[in-house]
């Protein structure tokens, strides 16, 4: 384990007075870290975001005097790209996000959100710790979450996991750093302790005034990189924003980490809240697109109502985007003209399944009639829609494989602009992940070829597949099928969208997801032939 853990003499925690507590700690330097990105050498879609999650954690040990660094390694050189075996790095190398570490840091802090990056990671871990031997070294993010004992044993050089969401925890850690009587009784905590025990620490209640979380510390991190990029998590449309305006997901799907994450809450900012970042954004930014990244944003109909209401009423003009899947049960045709008239232009659904069998197994509680009134209402509007789909759930045959393609047709049919069709990944902290290492699929104690597996999820030659009755190299054919017949229908019907589609692809435009990912692979293989790992400029740090 970790030499700081050791180094503080672990001793069983005391009661103490909430005074107490608030008054631990004095200022500290924190560093954070947001690692290089991982894909492996087939992966067609690897979008650059802004770091959201380093960004919320540095305003918060701000807000509470503590003095922080952040390193993103992506937006420090998104330009640097470099393929190491049969994975691709992008961003700064091990050695470089090193370098730039304060040598005065008192606490290190790396977030470890994707469970295919973990091998990366670890490697990151212990270079760390070899120049940082003292330093409180410290690890959260979804992959952690899910699995802390793991995180731990098989990194010993990591002191604590951050277990959930991580702004009060990671402050009260940096507060209580040198007080260890407190420090290990932090709620929201995992370590080993010197006995090799593993400690989960007691459960962290979640943030429930979401309104009060300072907005995100951007001034800290090079966003320039991320305003002007075109390989984005949405269509790119202008400087680009992300944001969040909601926490958690109330559904429970089988094959979603976000139950283990974030348990069954649901938390809303309140529309004026979140227009009050936007409307900071633009002036300061000059942003002109919003990507929201929230698992699931429209929820409730009088919410999403009263956020386009309040656009208008200030007079707003921007476009706004829901990239990463949303929920069809509010979008109808009382609201899907709201959005388009407030700027919403890109829409993804995510029923997952086609197969009503499938939906039913997986929990995903979506209605197909349903979900196609919801379809055909934000394409009456005149929103450009997306839909995701997976294909290869363990008891899936090719029946409900069948079903699930021929419910892309309709799609196409019906004029829906793009789909997405990726093979099942059983991620660390969901049902079906738990199932599978219950049976024996998943070894209890996890290797370095599950984690290589995982990678893969991105690339259309990856043959992995945990399917019972569908072997992997089929899967990979139906993907491809399923994708390419989709594409021919919706271009048959509609052969104007192919003619846009090679105008948008020549001048590097996009108004819809394949364009932006056809365009982002020609770029990305233009950066992959020039790129080396070339010195960084240099940035002056305080010793």
């Amino acid at each position: 384990m970790g030499n700081t853990l050791h180094a503080l003499n672990v001793v069983t925690p005391i009661e103490v007075e909430q005074d107490e507590l608030r008054h631990a700690g004095s200022s500290r330097h924190v560093t954070i870290i947001r690692p290089a990105m991982v894909s492996s050498v087939g992966t067609w879609s690897s979008p650059v975001t802004p770091p959201l999650g380093i960004a919320y954690l540095a305003s918060m040990l701000l807000k509470n005097g503590n003095e922080v660094e952040c390193i993103d390694a992506i937006g420090l050189r998104v330009d640097q790209i470099i393929q190491e075996g049969d994975y691709v790095i992008q961003g700064l190398t091990i050695d470089e996000i090193i370098d730039r570490i304060p040598s005065k840091t008192d606490c290190i802090g790396v977030s470890c959100m994707f469970s295919q990056d973990w091998l990366y990671f670890r490697k990151l871990l212990k270079a760390i710790r070899a120049r940082f031997p003292q330093t409180l070294l410290v690890i959260g993010g979804e992959h952690v979450t899910a699995l802390p004992e793991f995180c731990l044993r098989d990194c010993p050089v990591i002191d604590l996991c951050v277990l959930g969401e991580g702004e009060e925890t990671f402050v009260d850690i940096v507060n209580r750093m040198h007080r260890p009587e407190l420090l290990y009784k932090t709620p929201g905590i995992a370590f080993v302790d010197k006995d090799e025990q593993f400690v989960l620490g007691p459960p962290r209640a979640r943030i429930r005034d979401v309104d009060q979380i300072p907005y995100p510390a951007w001034d800290l991190v090079p966003l320039e990189p991320y305003l002007e990029t075109r390989n984005g998590h949405g269509v790119f449309l202008g400087r680009t924003m992300g944001i969040i305006a909601t926490r958690g997901c109330p559904y429970q799907c089988t094959f979603c980490s976000n139950p283990t994450m974030y348990g069954k809450g649901y938390h809303a900012r309140t529309p004026s809240d979140v227009l009050d970042e936007i409307e900071y954004y633009m002036n300061r930014y000059n942003a002109t697109n919003i990507d929201f990244y929230d698992l699931t944003m429209i929820l409730k109909k009088s919410w999403v109502i009263e956020f386009c209401e309040e656009i208008e009423k200030r007079g707003l003009k921007f476009t706004w985007q829901l990239p990463t899947g949303t929920r069809s049960e509010v979008v109808d045709d009382d609201v899907a003209p709201w959005l388009y008239k407030t700027g919403c232009r890109n829409i993804t659904y995510a029923p997952e399944s086609g197969d009503p069998e499938t939906l039913d197994l997986i929990k995903k509680k979506v209605k197909i009639p349903k979900l196609f009134e919801s379809v055909r209402a934000s394409l009456r509007a005149g929103i450009n829609v997306k839909c995701n789909i997976v294909i290869g759930f363990p008891h899936e045959t090719r029946a409900n494989i069948m079903r699930t393609i021929l419910f892309c047709w309709r799609m196409a049919i019906s004029g829906v602009h793009d789909v997405g069709i990726f093979l099942f990944s059983p991620y660390p902290g969901s049902q079906l992940f738990r199932e599978l290492q219950e049976e024996g699929v998943i070894p209890q104690k996890l290797d370095d070829d599950y984690f290589k597996a995982l990678v893969n999820f991105m690339d259309p030659t990856s043959t992995k597949a945990f399917c019972k009755h569908v072997s992997g190299k089929e899967l990979a054919f139906w993907r491809f099928f399923g994708m390419a017949t989709f594409f021919g229908l919706s271009y048959l019907c509609r052969p104007w969208r192919f003619v846009k589609f090679v105008k948008n692809v020549w001048n590097y435009e996009s108004n819809t997801v394949l364009e932006q990912r056809v365009g982002a692979i020609i770029e990305r293989f233009r950066i992959t032939k020039k790129s080396s790992p070339a010195p960084v400029p240099s940035v002056p740090v305080e010793n």
